[in-house]
């Protein structure tokens, strides 16, 4: 769908307010038409590349927050200016973001960092503190809020030996058994009817519909399930290795959709997003 330095491929992206964001190694870009892309670093970092690992907008009030190295980039005016909120020093690598509904108007926001665990924010991203309390594995791969967080409070973290829980938030976190013991969790999704989803470096894609306590696996691979896609509660996609499977029927029947050279996937609307391991990005009906 466009093209870009093949080089520069994409770790997040996401569809927001009729256009499609790329965060990649060297910046943030937006994709208005296909082939069109505008670097939303350019007024504030002009001649510098800046990695971005993860993304989360606000499609009401334009609010971006952007994972950077030391940080996150905060912008109020949907990309056009930019502020740096560094979490603590010696500056940590976000890998991951996970915002509430409405967390624009003093919702949560979780920071999940490479080795320095989650960081919380309830202002909207202005500022932020480290939430690690029961959380021993400080290397965050994955983050999902409940989408009924404002009544329920739940969070789950994907590490690298497991998953933990919260109940309150992301003020302390406790760790949930696994099927087959521990396994690095490299992505987690929250259905609408409260069931989790959990993508396993060995132990392919898992569910469970009680907050963790059971699990059920969904799909057996020969790789890692690098992210998952829920369309709704039957509609399932997963990115396994660098291809992508998906489901419309719960999970109980798999098809392949792309064979390989997918870094990310997300959903827009009734179509997916792909982006491919040359840097360009796919949108092809769901």
């Amino acid at each position: 769908m466009t093209t870009a330095d093949l080089m520069d491929r994409a770790h997040s992206v996401v569809a927001a307010g009729g256009a499609i964001y790329a965060a990649r190694q060297t910046g943030l870009y937006r994709i208005n038409v296909p082939g069109k892309e505008r670097s939303l670093y350019s007024s504030w970092l002009p001649d510098q590349a800046m990695p971005t690992l993860a993304l989360s907008i606000d499609d009401a009030s334009g609010l971006m927050l952007a994972g950077i190295s030391g940080g996150v980039a905060r912008s109020s005016d949907g990309g056009e200016s930019w502020l740096a909120i560094p979490l603590r020093s010696p500056a940590p690598l976000v890998t991951c973001l996970a915002a509430a509904p409405g967390f624009t108007a003093g919702g949560c926001v979780l920071a999940g960092t490479f080795e320095d665990g989650v960081f919380r924010s309830t202002d909207g991203g202005a500022t932020w503190l480290a939430v690690n309390h029961g959380l021993f594995d400080h290397s965050i791969y994955a983050l999902t809020l409940s989408p009924r967080f404002a009544e329920d409070r739940l969070a789950y973290a994907g590490t690298s030996s497991g998953i933990y829980a919260s109940e309150n938030g992301g003020r302390l976190w406790q760790d949930l058994s696994m099927p087959a013991g521990d396994d690095t969790v490299l992505s987690l999704a929250l259905a609408e009817c409260g069931a989790l989803y959990a993508g396993c470096e060995t132990q392919g894609l898992l569910r469970s519909s009680d907050n963790g306590n059971k699990w059920e696996t969904l799909l057996e691979t020969d790789g890692a399930v690098n992210a998952i896609a829920l369309a709704d509660d039957s509609r399932i996609i997963a990115q396994v290795n660098d291809g992508v499977v998906g489901s419309s029927d719960g999970g109980l029947n798999w098809q392949e959709t792309v064979a390989s050279d997918v870094d990310c996937i997300a959903l827009a609307d009734e179509s997916i997003l792909l982006a491919m391991s040359d840097g360009s990005i796919r949108q092809e009906e769901w």
